[in-house]
């Protein structure tokens, strides 16, 4: 076996370890030595085939501009331990870019992507047993999916993202198969009873019919079956209704000092994210500050729970925005979601636009970069799919 096809080897076999240490619930430092492991053979590689960064520098500005963006919120941070520790968070900002110059070519897509799929199914099958056991969607069922997996926002928005895998595959190849395994990961991205997860499978399901089907008659059936058949979960799947119950039961849109369910809460960390952008409108508090500033303004309001347990703002986009500011926040937000999704657009690349456009609606109610398993699941795919676009339209040629 050559050094290059030792290395091709290597490359692929630590993604599927990342993958796996990322979507199974085992602790978070394995993904992170995965990582290490993929950087050892991209610096490897640089020096075997004598190539440098230069001619991918554009792309590696993009991708590496939140990461130099919050290295700069430093600047103006007075908890600089928290500072570092939300920095060093975000590393795989860089790390996959620079993995992806030195082996993206060497990464097999479709292969990647199999794995990412089989591995969803691996843990959509113990969430199964548990449904199974547990009888139905109940309090109790909800509760296993939060401390025995993982936080059911997460779990939902892996299975939406394997759902548009599964429903391009089924575009190309036209197979039963194809698309009874999209049906497969919808059908778990809702049962995890997640509010978002639940309307962005609705909207989902909806494009993705518009996107497959071209007669009209057939089209308006299965969107009439879809909008009936989500009504019917929504009204009889006792862990959603009573999620979506909590929306009529509120005494008024905002925070409730009185209220500490679960949308009057979100409402208490919106309010105060939007209080702090308020106050540091142009830079923001600062990299390592947003924690602080958030805490004393739960106090300021009486939310007694927020402060307790140090809430973050629970949107993607007031996080950044509170934390940098509306230049650094903005050029962030421009990096991670606007850029992949602008491209993706004049590229005609339905894949890395679902990716985003998941992403996105997933970060309206989560601060999904915030912490380490969202941000090494964002940031290996969007390098994943974003280097693919560059090398495609240099040579024409895909992963």
């Amino acid at each position: 076996m050559s050094i290059r096809e030792l290395l091709k080897v290597l490359t692929n076999v630590f993604i599927v370890l990342f993958l796996a240490f990322t979507i199974l619930p085992v602790k978070l430092n394995y993904s992170s030595m995965a990582i290490i492991g993929l950087l050892v053979l991209a610096l490897g590689n640089f020096f075997y085939e004598r190539q440098g960064l230069v001619q991918h520098k554009s792309f590696l500005l993009i991708m590496i501009a939140p990461l130099l963006i919050y290295l700069l919120g430093l600047l103006n941070t007075q908890n600089l331990d928290s500072g570092f520790s939300f920095v060093t968070r975000n590393l795989s900002f860089i790390a996959f870019p620079i993995i992806f110059i030195g082996v993206g070519n060497l990464v097999q897509k479709s292969f990647v992507l199999k794995a990412y799929v089989i591995l969803v199914v691996i843990i959509d099958l113990y969430l199964a047993y548990l449904f199974v056991y547990y009888f139905n969607f109940g309090e109790r069922f909800y509760m296993i999916i939060q401390h025995e997996i993982y936080h059911s926002t997460y779990l939902g928005m892996f299975n939406l993202f394997a759902f548009w895998i599964s429903v391009l595959a089924f575009r190309k190849h036209q197979t039963k198969r194809n698309a009874a395994i999209a049906i497969f990961f919808i059908i778990c991205a809702i049962i995890t009873a997640s509010r978002i997860v639940f309307l962005l499978s609705f909207v989902s399901l909806i494009i993705s019919i518009a996107f497959l089907i071209q007669s009209r008659t057939k089209r308006l059936f299965l969107v009439l079956a879809t909008v009936a058949i989500t009504l019917s979960t929504l009204f009889y799947a006792p862990g959603l209704k009573q999620k979506f119950k909590q929306l009529v039961e509120i005494s008024k849109i905002g925070f409730d000092q009185n209220n500490y369910e679960s949308i009057s809460s979100r409402f208490g960390k919106l309010e105060a994210s939007a209080n702090i952008i308020k106050k540091n409108p142009v830079f923001g508090t600062g990299t390592g500050d947003l924690t602080d500033e958030l805490v004393l303004e739960y106090k300021r309001m009486n939310f007694t729970m927020g402060y307790k347990y140090k809430y973050n703002p629970h949107n993607q986009i007031l996080s950044n925005l509170a934390r940098n500011g509306f230049v650094g926040g903005g050029l962030c937000l421009i990096s991670i979601f606007i850029w992949p999704a602008y491209m993706s657009t004049i590229k005609k690349n339905v894949l890395l636009l679902a990716f985003i456009g998941v992403l996105f609606g997933v970060g309206l109610t989560e601060s999904i970069l915030d912490v380490h398993k969202g941000i090494t699941f964002y940031t290996f795919f969007n390098s994943l799919l974003m280097y693919n676009l560059i090398i495609q339209s240099k040579t024409g040629k895909r992963l």
